[in-house]
Parts: C-alpha cells; sequence; structure tokens
C-alpha cells in the first residue's frame, strides 16, 4: 500500500487533528485519510443509506450480544 509523508504541518492543525482523532476513536493516520476522502468526495453517504447497510450487516451477525454480556466486559475493564 503507498505512504506518504506529511511534512511543515502546522501546530495548531496537528493538534486539531490529533483531537479529531482521539474524539473519532481513529489513530491519527486512519482520522487523516477520512479526512482526504471527505475532501474528495469519497465519504458522501446518505444517512439513511448508510443505516440500512448497517442494519443489513447485522442481520449477518450470527451470534446475540446481550446487555449481560456487555455489562460483564465493562466490569471485567474496571478490575
Amino acid at each position: 500500500m503507498p505512504a506518504i509523508t506529511l511534512k511543515g504541518i502546522p501546530p495548531f492543525l496537528h493538534v486539531e487533528l490529533k483531537k479529531r482523532a482521539e474524539m473519532n476513536k481513529r489513530s491519527l493516520n486512519n482520522e487523516i485519510l477520512v479526512c482526504l476522502e471527505s475532501f474528495l468526495g469519497f465519504r458522501i453517504f446518505e444517512k439513511n443509506q448508510y443505516l440500512e447497510e448497517v442494519r443489513e450487516f447485522r442481520k449477518t451477525i450470527k451470534s446475540k450480544i446481550t446487555q449481560k454480556m456487555i455489562d460483564d466486559s465493562k466490569d471485567e475493564g474496571r478490575k
């Protein structure tokens, strides 16, 4: 996969990208890719279409996650 090295990024831009990455739970690299894709028009999608795709994907998942499983995982992570 091709790689790009960005040089001379202004400090304020670097800080804002890091904030966005953290807020969106992405790496800095992935946040930059999302920003580029969005700017270039590759990430524009209709919200309802996206939600329908998510619902269809969820139907393909074989196992079910219960609220108890979620709570147990949270409790385990807090120990």
